[in-house]
């Protein structure tokens, strides 16, 4: 009687402790050693659970109690490489190429993800066609032909219709329902003739799909993707200022629709952010911010991302370059008080970075000889005697030494975060470039 009773708790305890696995693998001869797995919540990411690596194979377990989402498996999270699926209380096995994620991820078992695959790899193709034959539609002239192509159309849009009827049937109660009905795309019952006219139509109906309430789309990065979509690949243009201007309405237009659901806004104007700040357009970051992000409340700003807007402001392209001085043989210089070449060369370094030590000779003896080039070395130092060692060839440069290091004012308006770092500057101490490296800097003097 005891025995039988001790079995049924283990059973019980089994249950109370019931896990689902998700198995990956890679190829071994690439030798990545760990993986990362995280969840999508609320647009921001929560660690789960980690495993090694053994001969390309890896496995995550999950409690069942756990509950279901998007999730990201990361190989090389400094690099933010990962592969996204969705987790709904089921055994996942996969697999995919590091090299190329998205078009090798293959479920060998999810139903789920298996289903939304499915549906993607269809839609996506039969859209093609439909957007296929609107771009011929554009181009006949001839009334027979014009037919033709409508009646083709409206076949194809009848069976693009249909498949996705049928998927959301299918998904009924399932996680990836909420991916496939928030994913249906407006195609109007005849093609346009005018360009502007389907472009517009895309434009005005392109959020009718998306349900703002489904907390599942909004805890995942679905929503935020899709107005990302909206703004940048919507309103292109011949030059700068009509992108500009086209995506100033276009967000506008975005955030009118989020209406006051705060999370969603924090998350969509902070990628609007990172993207300008990685384009360095100033314009368009001074609009997101001053417009937008900075009516948000409070709690929902980002002080850390505000104080990197700033140091990108200090130092995008165009941009006076930020001042600062050192002192000389008692004298007081400036940058701006520099004159008399037409390039200038900000180089931050150190004398106890190894990369240092081999790049900046290399650079030193590339800019010996050539006259309209001044350079302003700028030693980011722990002590005196190493700087002092490591310039004392250095006659082409201004050499500054720089006891704050990190802590630097230079530092901060500058914004720089590794070493060596380069600035060219024209004649008025304009920012013309920030060359990732010094091969980057080379080609632009070498022509010159």
């Amino acid at each position: 009687m005891l025995r039988n009773l001790f079995i049924c708790f283990l059973f019980v305890c089994a249950g109370l402790n019931a896990q689902y696995s998700i198995k990956g693998s890679i190829d071994p001869s690439l030798n990545y050693s760990w993986i990362l797995l995280y969840k999508l919540e609320n647009g921001n990411q929560t660690y789960m659970d980690n495993s090694d690596v053994v001969e390309g194979a890896f496995e995550f377990k999950i409690d069942e109690k756990e509950t279901s989402g998007v999730y990201r498996a990361y190989y090389q999270i400094e690099n933010s490489l990962y592969v996204e699926f969705i987790y709904n209380k089921e055994e996942i096995v996969f697999s995919f190429d590091p090299n190329n994620p998205e078009e090798s991820l293959h479920f060998s078992e999810s139903e789920e993800n298996n289903l939304v695959n499915d549906y993607y790899s269809l839609i996506r193709s039969q859209q093609r066609k439909i957007d296929s034959l609107q771009v011929i539609y554009f181009q006949s002239t001839n009334d027979e032909e014009t037919k033709k192509i409508v009646q083709t159309y409206q076949k194809e849009l009848s069976f693009l219709n249909e498949k996705q009827a049928q998927f959301e049937e299918k998904s009924q109660g399932k996680f990836a329902n909420h991916f496939i009905r928030a994913s249906k795309q407006y195609n109007a019952e005849m093609p346009y003739k005018n360009p502007n006219d389907y472009l517009n139509g895309i434009k005005d109906h392109f959020f009718d799909s998306i349900d703002l309430k489904d907390t599942v789309l909004s805890h995942s990065t679905f929503i935020n993707d899709r107005l990302n979509d909206y703004v940048f690949y919507l309103n292109q243009a011949d030059n700068i200022e009509a992108v500009n201007s086209l995506q100033q309405k276009a967000i506008d237009k975005s955030i009118a629709w989020i209406n006051k659901d705060y999370k969603i806004l924090k998350s969509f104007e902070e990628s609007l952010i990172e993207e300008y700040l990685i384009q360095e357009n100033v314009a368009m970051l001074n609009y997101v911010i001053d417009r937008h992000y900075n009516t948000l409340p409070a709690k929902y700003q980002d002080e850390v991302l505000e104080n990197k807007v700033e140091a990108t402001l200090k130092t995008a392209i165009g941009t006076r370059a930020p001042d600062f001085y050192w002192e000389l043989d008692g004298v007081k210089n400036t940058l701006h008080g520099l004159s008399g070449t037409d390039y200038y060369i900000v180089l931050f370094f150190s004398s106890d970075c190894p990369h240092c030590q081999v790049e900046i000779p290399e650079f030193h003896d590339f800019i010996i000889g050539i006259e309209n080039i001044k350079v302003v070395a700028v030693g980011l130092e722990d002590d005196k005697e190493s700087w002092e060692l490591m310039t004392q060839e250095y006659h082409e440069f201004i050499n500054i030494l720089d006891l704050e290091k990190w802590s630097s004012e230079k530092v901060n308006n500058y914004g720089v975060n590794a070493i060596p770092t380069y600035f060219v500057l024209d004649a008025d101490k304009n920012i013309l470039a920030k060359p990732l490296d010094f091969e980057e800097l080379k080609s632009m003097f070498e022509t010159k």
